[in-house]
């Protein structure tokens, strides 16, 4: 009898946690409930002449709804051949949007070319152009062997709707931190240099390096206590 009730406690500890680690949120679900109520407010606040709280709108959607959010398997053509498989990444990667038509300063490039130096065989760094071949191609010279370029060309990626998530959601350039779980652990929607200013440089730099620091640790301790669910890291920092 007192084996019965061990197994029978044991099973009702065991299933709620079953549940939670096949419970996942993904990155695409949450932005369609939420992406809307957050350009809501921001057109209110721009039209309120209110333009600096849209930051602050912006880290509370990524904070309360978006972080630890899971992401489809991203699929991208390399400009070196071949093919990219974001579930073949078995370490965090950080996922920077680009464009052609929008200007790229050297400084800016040298800094995504320092980062993929400091942080090689701990995180991937990954530029995808929403561009053809040819123009991406050439727009991968200026980066170096520790940088993976990638291309989407939108007309032939119809059916392939993850892709397009990331470019329409928050516009071009930004940069998606993702752990090596593929959860989102932050997103930097202004991943750029206006200008050569170093007051501008050193706060591109930094804040890079603090966003990876922090993935860098949260996908370490995921590593650490076998967490793979993101409801158990859903209040992490």
């Amino acid at each position: 009898m007192v084996i019965k009730k061990l197994l029978t406690l044991l099973l009702l500890v065991y299933i709620p946690l079953v549940y939670a680690q096949e419970e996942k949120v993904y990155f695409d679900y949450a932005l369609s409930k939420h992406l809307r109520d957050f350009n809501n407010q921001a057109d209110l606040a721009i039209k309120n002449q209110k333009p600096e709280t849209i930051d602050t709108l912006f880290d509370t959607l990524v904070k309360k709804h978006l972080r630890n959010t899971y992401i489809s398997n991203l699929k991208f053509r390399k400009v070196s051949g071949g093919k990219f498989h974001s579930d073949q990444l078995d370490t965090p990667f950080l996922l920077i949007t680009k464009n052609s038509a929008i200007i790229q300063t050297r400084e800016e490039i040298k800094n995504i070319n320092a980062l993929a130096d400091a942080y090689k065989d701990q995180v991937n760094i990954i530029v995808v152009y929403w561009d053809k071949k040819h123009i991406a191609k050439k727009k991968a010279r200026n980066y170096n062997n520790n940088v993976t370029v990638v291309y989407a060309d939108e007309r032939h990626n119809r059916s392939n709707n993850a892709l397009s998530i990331y470019k329409h959601s928050f516009g071009v350039p930004a940069c998606f931190y993702i752990n090596q779980d593929k959860q989102i652990f932050d997103i930097d929607r202004k991943f750029f240099l206006r200008n050569l200013k170093l007051s501008t440089k050193k706060l591109f730099v930094e804040k890079a390096h603090n966003s990876i620091s922090g993935l860098l640790e949260t996908s370490n301790k995921a590593y650490q206590y076998g967490v793979n669910d993101g409801a158990s890291l859903q209040n992490q920092p």
